[in-house]
């Protein structure tokens, strides 16, 4: 019979014949054979199933061992013995590997019909050590789904433990060669039968989940010395039971031995497993993790592991298949990372595609992925205000979706943030983008102090006082401008895209300040001014003894930013006035009532001209309680020139604020000395008495680019007065109004509702005068369109700089109403400069000799921008302290 089937199958009939005669010889199977024919048959029928050279004919072989094992179990038990098994696992079979796929599915086939036989323990004994083997020597994906076929070969016992963690390194290496969906869907399906292997160990002896789990995190937390770990190690993890992970997280967060690189690197791959489809907890197993890594507060690990990973997290979103996961990873990234924006202003350029992918994709995931979304780019959007250039096209795109109220979003916040950290440890844990396009540098926030980054940025672009402290020699007197040298010579000269100003930040916080904590940027600047100056005073009294007190206004600060007011008190009936003169570096402008009108205003004669405002192609002027065309923004109600007009407007003292004469006298304020820079502070937040706190007043306020400020004068010749000459009101000749022009250089923006919180960021320019004072004179229009000096504007958002232009400074309020200008600083047009002051500006006593830096300092500079180009981002945990 045996001769007849292979002559047949290796005949030319037809494959019906061939058939035919198949179905004759198993049906002839339960008959009566001898041994020898047994055997004959079995070989015949094992050549066949191993050797056939087409499906059909494996086909033949398989149902032919079928039927004569079953019919014959005594006979086929002596034929599958275990040193012919051996021979295929160890030899193979004739020109068949050892590792063939054909060889485990024979042995599958087989090993049915012996499972009860008595020598079936020692077999399976034996196929369980060999199995142990075959898993060690690393086998394909192909070959260890069929191995899981043969579970009665699993190995046993205290093998148990060793087979899963060699089995984990085998999946380690598990690569997908191949690009048709069937084989990628193959692939999938190996892998997920081999890593069931390891459900059917746990399932019956738990003990091995642990040591299991050990080497699956050994193996994912090893530096990519060689090939990086398969991912299909996420298949495994859906088998671990739920109620295990407190344990496996507080014990892998607390082991002593595993450093925070093998964390990051755990993390981060984890991460990467999120792409795997058919499979589940990824998410769940990923946030434990970080959230246990936060209650160790190894924060460093977080920052790097979210702004390394979120762009491939926020990526799977678009694929259905893989998007439960990565959006619930990616809503605990960017809700958890709440010490600075970076994490979700690197997602900003890709939001809009998503949510346009997501809306044109009409499924229930799609609906509910887009729903989050918008809910977390409001949460983010909330809580990170103050960056108008980026939020801008994503608000708009999202505007007519629902918004979330504030006390959901707090909440949302609220319950993600991680432990509180100290200030030292997420101060230096950015990884800083690449050198903005603009040239400039940025400032890293050290934790909420963007109030002084924002003044740093604004005094920087000063150019005139930037130059006069970088032209500085002989700082040792003088340590805390010694300190803003140093500060600005690197933003001038860094080749880095930030740098820290932790020193300064020490140098220059004042006492009452609480670190960590957000502060007015309006207090500081004038406390940091004052510093400098009184430092710069001392230094006088040090160097020049009894002659200091004559060079009190000859500090920097007082030549840059020091000009002189006086204030009025007319008495009606006797018409005497007192004068109080007094220094000032900037006007505090209040924002007048509702109720407030010209009428109001008692006016004494002569009437000061009223502050005017150079238009884009006319001049306007604005007079208190009047109204004119806006410069910023067509819904502002309020102008800068109002403002100032309403501080110098003249105003009766009545009731408790009467003076000591008989009858009502009126007080009028009078600038009499320009300031080089004059410095406005909006006066936006006042003490509500309701809620005991302070709140912010929202009025929209245009800002002109241009502005004439009223300087009244005394002089012995009008030709001089109109110069700009001061003279001291106690000359006998009579008084006169000149007007000083002033061009806007930078606005400080509060973004948010309180002192106590929000964000700051700043606009500024470099000015070019030339063409500045050509336009003026010849009426042109001042297009902030055309990019030149003059009217290029920069965004300084921390560690952020960008292109900007005067439209946005104008138009922030309408687009983003929490956002409003706060501090401007406005340089006097050198046409108004006086050849005295002209040269205090530029050289004062020996402080202000040579244009070039310190060779230390150069030399400081040098290094560092030699350090950045050999590596180029910073590390996690540290980079330039200035």
């Amino acid at each position: 019979m045996d001769k007849i089937l292979e002559a047949v199958m290796m005949s030319p009939h037809s494959r019906a014949v061939k058939e035919g005669m198949v179905r004759r010889v198993i049906g002839s199977a339960p008959q009566p054979l001898d041994r020898a024919q047994c055997m004959a048959m079995f070989n015949v029928a094992t050549k066949l199933f191993l050797l056939g050279e087409s499906q059909f004919k494996q086909d033949v072989g398989r149902e032919v061992l079928e039927a004569f094992a079953q019919h014959h179990q005594q006979d086929f038990e002596e034929f599958f013995n275990v040193r012919f098994i051996l021979d295929l696992l160890q030899e193979g079979y004739a020109s068949l590997g050892k590792r063939s796929p054909q060889i485990f599915d024979y042995l599958q086939v087989g090993l049915r019909y012996i499972i009860e036989s008595p020598s079936s323990e020692e077999l399976f004994h034996l196929l369980q050590i060999e199995v142990l083997r075959i898993v060690c020597e690393r086998p394909g994906p192909e070959l260890c789904a069929r191995i899981a076929k043969l579970l009665n070969c699993v190995p046993s016992g205290n093998l148990q433990t060793v087979f899963c963690q060699q089995l984990i390194q085998t999946i380690r290496l598990f690569q997908c060669q191949c690009d048709g969906d069937n084989d990628i869907v193959a692939f999938l399906e190996h892998v997920t039968k081999t890593s069931g292997m390891l459900q059917s160990v746990w399932r019956t002896n738990m003990a091995t989940i642990l040591p299991s789990l050990k080497e699956l995190f050994i193996v994912i937390s090893s530096p990519a010395g060689g090939s990086v770990p398969s991912n299909a190690l996420a298949s495994v993890v859906q088998y671990v039971p739920l109620e295990l992970m407190e344990g496996v997280v507080r014990n892998l967060t607390n082991d002593k031995n595993i450093s925070d690189a093998q964390m990051l690197i755990a993390i981060c791959r984890m991460m990467d497993w999120l792409s795997w489809p058919f499979t589940k907890n990824i998410d769940k197993w990923i946030i434990a993790l970080m959230k246990g890594v936060a209650a160790v507060k190894k924060c460093a690990i977080l920052i790097e592991v979210t702004l390394t990973k979120i762009e491939e997290v926020f990526s799977k979103l678009f694929y259905p298949i893989v998007r439960e996961g990565a959006l619930s990873v990616l809503s605990y990234l960017l809700l958890s990372f709440q010490q600075s924006p970076e994490a979700f202003h690197l997602l900003l350029p890709q939001i809009p595609q998503l949510i346009s992918a997501l809306s044109a994709e009409e499924s229930d995931s799609a609906r509910h992925c887009l729903a989050q979304m918008v809910e977390l780019t409001h949460c983010l959007l909330f809580r990170f205000s103050g960056f108008p250039d980026l939020y801008q096209p994503v608000l708009e795109l999202i505007k007519d979706l629902p918004v979330p109220n504030e006390e959901r979003m707090k909440q949302l916040l609220r319950q993600s943030a991680w432990a509180p950290q100290k200030t030292e440890q997420v101060s230096f844990c950015h990884r800083l983008a690449p050198r903005s396009q603009t040239g400039k540098t940025g400032l890293v926030n050290l934790g909420n102090t963007c109030y002084m980054n924002s003044v740093i940025q604004a005094l920087f672009m000063a150019s005139d006082f930037r130059r006069a402290v970088m032209s500085l020699k002989n700082c040792d007197l003088l340590p805390l401008m010694g300190n803003l040298q140093r500060l600005f010579a690197f933003l001038e000269h860094s080749q880095r895209p930030a740098i820290s100003p932790d020193s300064f930040l020490v140098a220059s916080i004042p006492a009452w300040f609480t670190p960590g904590t957000q502060q007015d940027c309006s207090e500081y600047l004038k406390y940091l001014l004052d510093r400098l100056h009184e430092e710069e005073k001392r230094s006088h009294q040090k160097t020049r003894g009894s002659l200091a007190g004559s060079e009190e206004n000859g500090t920097l600060i007082k030549k840059m930013f020091g000009g002189k007011m006086v204030t009025r008190i007319r008495c009606l009936r006797c018409q005497n006035i007192s004068r109080r003169e007094e220094a000032l570096t900037d006007l505090s402008l209040a924002l007048p009532p509702p109720d407030h009108s010209p009428e109001r205003s008692f006016i004494i004669s002569p009437s000061p001209p009223v502050v005017e405002v150079i238009g884009p192609s006319s001049l306007k002027s604005f007079s208190p309680g009047t109204s004119g065309e806006p410069i910023s923004g067509s819904e502002a109600s309020l102008s800068v020139p109002d403002l100032i007009n309403f501080f110098l407007s003249p105003e009766m003292l009545t009731g408790e604020n009467k003076y000591h004469c008989q009858r009502c006298s009126s007080l009028q304020i009078e600038v009499t000395e320009g300031p080089h820079y004059l410095i406005l502070t909006l006066l936006r937040f006042s003490f509500d008495v309701v809620t005991m706190r302070r709140k912010k007043i929202l009025d929209n306020v245009s800002i002109p680019l241009v502005l004439k400020i009223p300087i009244r004068v005394t002089s012995k010749d009008p030709a001089s007065a109109e110069a700009g000459k001061l003279y001291p009101e106690s000359s006998t000749e009579g008084s006169a109004y000149v007007s000083m022009t002033y061009d806007l250089g930078s606005v400080v923006v509060h973004s948010g509702l309180s002192s106590e919180s929000g964000h700051y960021y700043c606009y500024a320019r470099e000015c070019d005068y030339g063409n500045l004072e050509k336009q003026s004179n010849t009426g042109a229009h001042i297009s902030s369109q055309q990019p030149t000096a003059e009217n290029q504007w920069f965004l300084f958002n921390d560690t952020r700089v960008s292109f900007s232009s005067f439209e946005s400074v104008s138009n922030v309020t309408t687009y983003f109403p929490k956002d409003t200008a706060y501090v401007m600083f406005y340089r006097l047009r050198p046409s108004q400069y006086v050849e005295a002051d002209r040269e205090c500006i530029s050289a004062a006593d020996n402080l202000h000799v040579g244009e070039s830096l310190h060779k230390e300092l150069s030399e400081a500079i040098t290094k560092d921008n030699t350090l950045h180009l050999q590596v180029r981002w910073c590390p996690l945990t540290s980079f330039q302290s200035i």
